[in-house]
């Protein structure tokens, strides 16, 4: 049988077919308003709920086949942006904390050079170094942070204050011998050197663990201060340093409201260079840099 010929039967039967389930549509039809008018509304009941089981058999299987049949794979992970509609469920207070958490990680990507924690946990590396810039008092800073340095003392001097550069870079040696003298001295005064040690600790580091070995870290107060034993935070002069020093690059390293984080005692005329993108969020969030470390980590 030729391919003409075969449709030409199928086309007969499906003819057949048509005419047969439009008679019995009909006479189903006439039948369900038979029983309808008579008061009995089982048939009409029992075909509503099967043109329901239709509809919805016919909607599954649409989504099966939809898009090629594809079904979702266990491997199909949602991208950030498919699971950002589910964050607006969250607790706002959560939104915000990841919020800042990402905010201070793109700021230390962006400042690594500058932005690291040096203490007893954290000693610097035995190869660290910096090119050194001598100030006119004849300390050393780093190079990179010079201009920024010299932009915030002149805004200092046009503010009507004047200031006193304390002290700058500690080479190892210098700070070697600065923390074994202190030891002594607690020594010499009836503690045991584990005591002394542990004292000398909240105010002098170890070498190999202090700021000043960066050449980041900055001593700098009121103009009438010619040492650390006359320090007073109260003048004008190093609240202005404290109020203003993010705007140039620098925090003040060891507040005395953070004494329990940073676990040094009140240092409040030390300032350490992280750079102005940092510096301005940690003053913004009232953070130390040890807290704005626990927010990158």
């Amino acid at each position: 049988m030729d391919f003409k010929g075969l449709w030409q039967v199928i086309k007969r039967k499906a003819i057949r077919l048509f005419k047969k389930a439009r008679k019995t549509i009909k006479k189903y039809i006439r039948k369900l308003i038979k029983h309808t008018k008579a008061g009995d509304y089982s048939i009409l009941i029992y075909t509503i709920f099967a043109l329901i089981a239709l509809i919805l058999i016919i909607v599954m299987f649409a989504n099966i086949f939809s898009l090629g049949g594809k079904k979702k794979s266990s491997l199909d992970i949602p991208t950030t942006e498919e699971a950002t509609p589910m964050d607006a469920t969250e607790d706002p207070e959560i939104v915000a904390q990841r919020a800042m958490e990402q905010e201070a990680i793109d700021i230390y990507n962006r400042n690594r050079d500058f932005i690291f924690l040096v203490d007893e946990a954290h000693p610097l590396a035995a190869d660290y170094t910096f090119e050194h810039h001598t100030l006119n008092c004849g300390l050393d800073i780093d190079k990179r942070i010079f201009n920024d340095f010299s932009e915030m003392l002149n805004a200092c001097n046009m503010a009507g204050y004047e200031y006193n550069i304390i002290n700058a870079y500690i080479d190892e040696a210098t700070q070697t011998e600065l923390y074994n003298s202190e030891v002594q001295s607690y020594i010499d005064s009836g503690l045991l050197e584990e005591e002394a040690q542990a004292q000398v600790g909240k105010s002098v580091e170890k070498p190999g663990c202090s700021e000043h070995e960066t050449g980041l870290a900055i001593d700098i107060t009121d103009v009438s201060v010619l040492g650390e034993a006359d320090y007073k935070s109260t003048r004008e002069t190093d609240q202005w340093f404290m109020n203003n020093c993010h705007k140039y690059g620098f925090i003040n390293r060891f507040p005395a409201n953070k004494v329990s984080i940073t676990g040094v005692s009140d240092e409040q005329w030390q300032f350490r260079y992280v750079g102005k993108e940092a510096a301005t969020f940690m003053h913004d969030n009232n953070l130390s840099l040890e807290e704005f470390m626990q927010l990158v980590q």
